[in-house]
């Protein structure tokens, strides 16, 4: 089950139970880290992502505070601040990817948070196109592509994670 390999993974680096909850931002990271640099604005849209993720998930629960302000840090610091080593990321990054895979898209009643697979699609987009890669002027292209290929690789990734239309 991939929420006891999850909760196992967060043990395993003494990281608090809490940050199960965060397992949907992991693709966003994933996405972030992919040309190889977190950049400013990055990290700005990452944390707007983040606080607007854990809002939704305390309506959910009633009001009630499901991540600490605190445990948002330690993922920061994790995840974030500074590149964590791959065979950190990658495990976290697959079993999140099973966890939301698993889940029957979200009701409703959740669509502000980002097991919304479409919101979670959407917000690896805004991630990717924050801070368009630089291909240099002088290839011949007219402008720079704003995504790099480790980016669309990882974004595709999310994007089989939604559902498919009949």
């Amino acid at each position: 089950m991939p929420q006891s390999r999850f909760a196992a993974l967060l043990s395993q680096h003494d990281l608090p139970p809490s940050l199960i909850y965060l397992a949907p931002v992991l693709p966003v990271v994933q996405v972030m880290w992919a040309d190889g640099r977190n950049q400013i604005p990055e990290r700005a849209k990452l944390q707007v992502i983040i606080q607007d993720h854990c809002r939704a998930l305390a309506e959910l629960a009633g009001g009630m505070e499901v991540v600490s302000q605190t445990d948002i840090d330690i993922f920061d610091r994790t995840f974030v601040a500074q590149k964590p080593d791959p065979t950190t990321l990658s495990p976290f990054f697959e079993v999140a990817s099973e966890l939301l895979g698993g889940r029957s898209d979200a009701g409703k009643e959740e669509s502000e948070s980002l097991y919304q697979r479409e919101k979670l699609f959407q917000a690896c987009l805004e991630i990717a196109a924050t801070c368009p890669a630089d291909m240099g002027r002088g290839s011949g292209e007219m402008f720079a592509r704003r995504i790099v290929d480790a980016e669309r690789r990882y974004i595709e990734q999310v994007f089989e994670l939604l559902p498919r239309t009949k």
